[in-house]
């Protein structure tokens, strides 16, 4: 099965609809599923019924609930990732390189508030495989905000910044997304930015985040008639 290379926008649950007759659209149904109605109350039948699939095949194919969120959680995990690293090649310093894949992940969330929520809070209940994979991701990216204290002008600090950075990042994401404010995450970018650069650069350089020109803004989920200034937490 050959994956797109981009992951999907789906809003609601009424765009929730994935190809039908197809693994992959399984696969989505079981993650959408999961962010729509919680991963406890998310049925196989729920699966079968989005993705036009018979139970037989199903069972065939998947085997069981757990298993199909844990292959649908990888595939997405690993599109996810893989969309972050592009975000920041190319990007002159690791500041702009953190601040361009962060942009991209808040951006993924408000556009994708079910997959979002399967990802970062769903995957808590599920555990088993996908809580594994979900562990192995957030350890991946750690050792990715690490390098900062390559860079020059980067000040000692210890592998649990990184950690606290990453940790940071997700809980305030989950914070928004459970609030339903999904749609306007994308205001966390300046915060969070500051957030990382204070661990590695020291709280001059971090206040500066704050004053950037925020280019990476989600402009595609403002409501109407607002602008990139409009910041009000």
């Amino acid at each position: 099965m050959e994956p797109p290379t981009t992951l999907r926008a789906v809003r609601s649950w009424d765009e929730a609809l994935p190809e039908r007759g197809t693994d992959e659209g399984v696969l989505e149904a079981m993650l959408l599923s999961a962010g729509a109605l919680g991963y406890e109350k998310a049925t196989v039948q729920e699966v079968l019924s989005r993705s036009g699939i018979s139970r037989e095949r199903f069972q065939r194919d998947f085997g069981s609930k757990e298993e199909c969120f844990a292959r649908a959680y990888e595939m997405a995990a690993d599109r996810l990732g893989e969309e972050l690293l592009e975000a920041c090649e190319g990007a002159e310093s690791w500041r702009a390189g953190f601040r361009a894949a962060l942009a991209r992940l808040l951006r993924t969330v408000a556009e994708q508030p079910l997959l979002a929520k399967a990802l970062l809070i769903e995957v808590r209940a599920a555990r088993g495989r996908a809580w594994e994979t979900h562990q192995r991701s957030m350890e991946r990216l750690a050792r990715l905000v690490d390098t900062a204290r390559e860079e020059p002008g980067a000040r000692p600090a210890t592998k649990l910044a990184a950690q606290f950075v990453v940790g940071a990042v997700e809980e305030s994401i989950c914070v928004e997304i459970g609030a339903g404010r999904a749609a306007k995450v994308d205001r966390l970018l300046p915060d969070l930015c500051h957030l990382a650069v204070l661990q590695y650069f020291g709280e001059d350089e971090a206040w500066l985040e704050l004053g950037s020109p925020d280019l990476s803004r989600v402009g595609s989920t403002a409501e109407p008639g607002e602008t990139s200034g409009e910041m009000d937490l």
